[in-house]
Order: structure tokens, then C-alpha cells, then sequence
């Protein structure tokens, strides 16, 4: 990280043409791709580093990554690199996991590798579920639907001739997941696997976007999962360093108070840190990466938001958060190390129970599990651990609510938990939990484990101000997917958005994506062309095609 001491302390000017809300990937892309074209750029983030969900922390001996876990479409002229390029932000390497099995997803019945490639996919399924061969097929059929419609976003001309041949995808595109497995299985081990990576979005089969389930899995399934050389924030790092060598500033630290709103239309930002305490940054155009639900309710002066944007965001339902615990683990207990593979540990095929625990602001007795690890996916990195030991990432979902975690709201609110004995025990719990699912796949790891950190959902909200703790921005759910999500403009003239809430959706990909949807908002349509130049298809699909697309039967 470059100027690294000058990230907290030297505002260069009072005025901007754009002023970044965010050092999140989606603030950070969108960034790089304007001061590339010459617009002065200031990024402002109350955080110590850059990257939003895309960075690591550090302990004696160890480095940790907080959300990168795997991205797909890395290859060579494919969507991540490009949007890189584009961006200015160089040295990013990806190391490719395992293509016989990027996921392996484990229930008590059944251990199922998900390959790269849909024709290998099919393959896999048939070969687990023979039986089952036209349901899969049907699966399969709305994938390829899927991927057709995705084109479109590359190459508009070709809309016409595609068009007829997803003409499913269209007819479901209102459809949950689960409503679409109604017609295609009923075994409840099938439907278990083919919605066996819903972790990555936080939805039961019974309330995902059957599109954005489709459009996720295709991400990976087109050419598998990658993990970065380094870890996550040496993505972050690339896109801070492209935006400070074409002349922007990223200020660190720094807490965006609100978003100056004059005659209608945005005029700035008011920032505040210990430095250079509070100032009033004037811009053309503010893009605000921060969660959607405080920049429309707490940044904005409420005569600046109209009544219906109002009522809306309030009723905005957002993701599942997750808790994490992060391990230190000697390596003679991991049999895994010639795989690199995320392994998704059900202790049972019924998906929608836990989902309903957290609901109710319950922690589940037998999570579902996620195991990344950073040391297997890039061994050469030598950083993520001490010699003899393996950095390992439990993760499961969590509810948000404080009293989940011994913590009453005053105490959330005021900050002054952090060190209580009763927070102490239940993030312990919780890890016991993680751990003892998790030993299904490393025995005995409990006690092979010489580290231990935990992070819950109120740790998410302290360092990244996000609603309920969550990663994943709104909740994935047909009401709140593609033209019912915000898009890049907003009704404030010079105000604009990008992030996990808006319509690309969560995750790096999606939030590179909002980034350069905000960007070429700004100056124009060449900017998206240009960040996706060299990648086969477009990463999300296009809203335009959906939107008015019939809704599915009742």
C-alpha cells in the first residue's frame, strides 16, 4: 500500500469533482475508473484500510481474510482481470482452485464435488442421482437459459435471436429457487445439492431469486472459483494505489457525516476525522458506497428523499449477517491440503430450518458450515500463518440481534460491549458449534487448534456500518432483485450508488460490477464496455430483460 500514513492525515483540497462514500470494492472500482478519465476523486472510509468486506486483518503471525473467500471468472480475458485492467489496478494474480471440485458440499448421506463446467455439473449430478436425470436436465436447462440471457449484456444487437431461446428464464424470472424445484424434483438430497452453495446469497431455496441462484452458480461453474495471491486486500490495495497515481485521494479514518443536498441536487460531503476534524468536502457528484439503508435515512437530509424512497428503504428487508471463527490450526491435522476447495458441511438436507432459527434471532446447534482456507487455496503466500499451522475460516449464518450475543441494545449502541465476559462466552459458543460441524470433515480439530479469533455480526457492523451485520447488502429475494433493487442513479440529481444493495448484486463481482455501472453513469456507456473488454459474458444479468417478464404460475 503506497502513501499509506498519508491516508489519514492530508486533505489536498476542499473541492472534488466526486466525492466516494465507501472504500468498499464498489466505491474503489468505481473510483479508479473516473480518475483514470481524469476526474479529481476523493474516497472517504471510516475504516483503517481500504477494501470494505475485501481486506484482512492481522495478528502475531497470521493474516486473515475477511471476505474474499473465492470469485469466479478470473481467467485469462475474463471479467475480474478486465475490470482490473480497466481500473488501473495492477500485480493482482488469482491462484485457481481445485476444477474437479471448487465446492464440496457434505451431508451425513452424501459427499458432492461441484466441478468446472456446467456439462461436467450435469455429469456429477446424473452420476449422484440417476434417477432423477429429467429433473436435473430441466436444472440444467434453466442454467443454459440463464447464461443466453447474460449475453445480451455484451452484445445488445444479439438480443433478438437470444431472446427466444430463454424464453423459461423469462416466464420464472419472479420465481424463488424453491418454486422452481417444485418442478423438477422432490428428493430432498438433490434439491439439498443443487442449492448447496445458498451461503453465498444467505436464501432458502424457499425465498431466493431463482435468477440470482442461476447467475451465481454460473459464476463459478464457467471456468471455477479463484482465490488472490496475497489475499483480498491486495485487491483493495491495487485499485487505492491506481486511484492515487491518476491524482485522487483515498482518506482513511474518516467518517462521512452527510451528504449536502442544495436546490435538489447533491453538493458534497461532510467528513469528519481526528486529523483534520470535521470539514465540508464540495464535489459535482457524490457516489455513495456505504449501506443503502443509511445513506438514504441518515446521510440524506429527510426533505431531500421523497416519501415513497423513504417508506421504501424502511421496509427494505436486508441479507442474513454470518459469524465467522478464525483458526489457527496445525497442519498434521488437516488431511485437505491437496485440495483447494470450500467444503459446506449440512448437517441435514433441510435448508429451510436454519434459516428459520436466525430468523427468529436464534443461534442454530448445528450450523451450517463453510471451511475456507487461505494457506491450502495459495500456499505460497507464507503470511497467513506460522510454519506448521493453516489459517482456517469457519462460517456460518448468525443472527443479527445483539441479545443473540449476551449484549443488550444500549450496550451495542454505545459501543461499550466489546469486552464484556457475556459477549466473551456466547462468541465462544458459537466457534464450539462451527467447530464440532466442522470436525466432521478435519477430525479432532478442536484440539489441533493453536488460534482462535471470532467476529459476529456486530463486529461486521462496527468496522462497516452495514444494516443487521450483513455482508450481502438486500436480500436476494424476487421482490428485491434486478429493477426492484436501487440502480446507479438515484432522484438526486448528482447523487449515485453503487454496492451490494444495488442491482449487480453482493459479492466482489457484483460490487465491481456497481462500481462500474456508477461510473459509466457518469461519463457514459464506454466505461462499461471497456472494464468488461476481453470477458465472454456479462457477470449479472441484464435488468432490462427482466423486468418486464411475465410472473411464474401461482
Amino acid at each position: 500500500m503506497k502513501q499509506r500514513a498519508d491516508r489519514f492525515r492530508r486533505l489536498p483540497r476542499e473541492s472534488f469533482d466526486v466525492v466516494v462514500i465507501g472504500a468498499g470494492i464498489g466505491g474503489l472500482t468505481a473510483a479508479a475508473l473516473l480518475a483514470k478519465r481524469g476526474k479529481s476523486v476523493l474516497v472517504v472510509d471510516q475504516h483503517y484500510v481500504p477494501g470494505g468486506n475485501a481486506t484482512i486483518f492481522k495478528r502475531p503471525g497470521y493474516e486473515f481474510d475477511i471476505g474474499i473467500h473465492y470469485v469466479g471468472q478470473c481467467g485469462p480475458g475474463e471479467a475480474m482481470p478486465s475490470i482490473l485492467h480497466a481500473a488501473g489496478a495492477r500485480g493482482v494474480e488469482f491462484a485457481a482452485m481445485d476444477p474437479d471440485g471448487f465446492d464440496t458440499l457434505v451431508f451425513p448421506e452424501l459427499s458432492f464435488r461441484v466441478p468446472r463446467g456446467i456439462d461436467a455439473y450435469r455429469d456429477r449430478l446424473v452420476e449422484h442421482f440417476p434417477s432423477e436425470v429429467r429433473g436435473i436436465e430441466r436444472y440444467v436447462d434453466m442454467l443454459r437459459q440463464v447464461h443466453k440471457l447474460q449475453g445480451i449484456a455484451a452484445n445488445p444487437k444479439a438480443a433478438l435471436s437470444i431472446l427466444p431461446k430463454a424464453l423459461g428464464a423469462l416466464y420464472w424470472s419472479r420465481a424463488t429457487l424453491g418454486a422452481f424445484f417444485d418442478t423438477c424434483t422432490r428428493d430432498p438430497l438433490l434439491r439439498a445439492v443443487l442449492a448447496g452453495e445458498s451461503g453465498d446469497y444467505g436464501q432458502p431455496p424457499s425465498r431466493a431469486s431463482l435468477l440470482f441462484h442461476s447467475a451465481l452458480m454460473l459464476h463459478y461453474l464457467e471456468s471455477g472459483g479463484y482465490y488472490p495471491k496475497g489475499g483480498g486486500q491486495v485487491m483493495s490495495d491495487a485499485l487505492a494505489d491506481s486511484i492515487e497515481e491518476s491524482g485522487g485521494k483515498v482518506l482513511l479514518s474518516t467518517r462521512a457525516l452527510r451528504i449536502v443536498v442544495e436546490g435538489g441536487r447533491a453538493r458534497g460531503v461532510e467528513i469528519e476525522n481526528k486529523h483534520i476534524g470535521r470539514r465540508t468536502v464540495h464535489a459535482a457528484t457524490v457516489i455513495s458506497n456505504a449501506d443503502i439503508k443509511r445513506t438514504l435515512l441518515e446521510l440524506l437530509p429527510e426533505e431531500a428523499v421523497s416519501r415513497r424512497t423513504r417508506r421504501r428503504a424502511t421496509r427494505w428487508e436486508m441479507s442474513p449477517a454470518l459469524g465467522i471463527a478464525y483458526l489457527g490450526v496445525k497442519r498434521s491435522a488437516i488431511e485437505l491440503s491437496a485440495r483447494r476447495t470450500n467444503y459446506w458441511i449440512y448437517p441435514h438436507t433441510d435448508q429451510e430450518l436454519e434459516y428459520r432459527t436466525i430468523a427468529r434471532g436464534k443461534l442454530s446447534d448445528q450450523p451450517m458450515t463453510y471451511i475456507s482456507s487461505a494457506s491450502l487455496k495459495d500456499p505460497d503466500y507464507p503470511r497467513y500463518a506460522p510454519p506448521g499451522v493453516v489459517n482456517l475460516e469457519l462460517m456460518g449464518l448468525a443472527p443479527s440481534n445483539p441479545e443473540a450475543w449476551g449484549v443488550s441494545a444500549a450496550a451495542f449502541d454505545s459501543g461499550s460491549y466489546s469486552d464484556s465476559s457475556a459477549y466473551a462466552e456466547a462468541k465462544a459458543a458459537y466457534a464450539e458449534r462451527l467447530k464440532r460441524v466442522a470436525s466432521g470433515v478435519i477430525p479432532g480439530l478442536a484440539d489441533a487448534v493453536v488460534f482462535e479469533e471470532v467476529a459476529t455480526p456486530l463486529t461486521h457492523t462496527r468496522y462497516t456500518l452495514s444494516t443487521g451485520g450483513t455482508s450481502y447488502g438486500l436480500a436476494l429475494i424476487p421482490g428485491q432483485f434486478l429493477h426492484r433493487r436501487p440502480g446507479a442513479k438515484t432522484e438526486i440529481e448528482g447523487l449515485l450508488l453503487c454496492g451490494a444493495s444495488t442491482r449487480m448484486g453482493h459479492g466482489i463481482m457484483g460490487a465491481m460490477m456497481s462500481g462500474v455501472a456508477a461510473a459509466a453513469a457518469l461519463v457514459g456507456g464506454r466505461v462499461y464496455r471497456d472494464a468488461l473488454r476481453g470477458a465472454p459474458v456479462a457477470p449479472t444479468p441484464p435488468e432490462a430483460v427482466f423486468s418486464r417478464a411475465a410472473a411464474p404460475p401461482a
